[in-house]
């Protein structure tokens, strides 16, 4: 059992279920662990880091694949998306550091997903001028350079079915 902060906004399991990420009202990243993974879903989580992510709300959370490392993606109420990733520099204890941060001036974004294809990691962000933005990243061991591929408008594909 986890006790959250309060102000949690918004929640997320890694894929194996032995951490959480929550985010907050006042725009931090908060991840807790189970002291022992292999135990049961009873045990508890403690809060192991927190950062802050944001000036604004974050709105959503989402675990990238494991085998990208311990990474989570952050939607935040101002619509900007940034990317952050548990690392270790030197002898220095983990900690989260932002890996890439998308801001658009003109439209904000609403969800975001990934997925693994056979040559590499996809980023699908939905905004809201009605685009789906799909973004690859460009080099499996850095989380840093992401390229756009291909936008597809919603809203169009949307009305000329009707």
């Amino acid at each position: 059992m986890a006790t959250l902060d309060s102000g949690t906004t918004c929640s997320s399991w890694n894929h194996s279920g032995h951490r959480l990420a929550t985010g907050s009202l006042d725009g931090i990243l908060s991840v807790y662990d189970s002291p022992v993974p292999s135990s049961s879903s009873s045990s508890s989580f403690t809060c192991t880091s927190k950062v802050r992510v944001s000036e604004s709300s974050v709105a959503k959370i989402v675990w990238l694949p494991s085998e990208y490392g311990d990474a989570v993606a952050c939607i935040c109420e101002d619509g900007s998306l940034s990317i952050w990733e548990e690392v270790s520099e030197d002898t220095h204890a983990l900690e989260w550091k932002s890996c890439k941060s998308i801001k658009n001036q003109s439209s904000q974004v609403l969800d975001v997903q990934f997925g693994v294809s056979r040559k590499s990691l996809k980023m699908v962000a939905a905004y809201s001028d009605g685009y789906l933005r799909v973004f690859e990243l460009l080099n499996p061991l850095e989380l840093k350079n992401w390229q756009l591929q291909v936008a597809y408008s919603y809203t169009t594909s949307l009305t000329s079915r009707l």
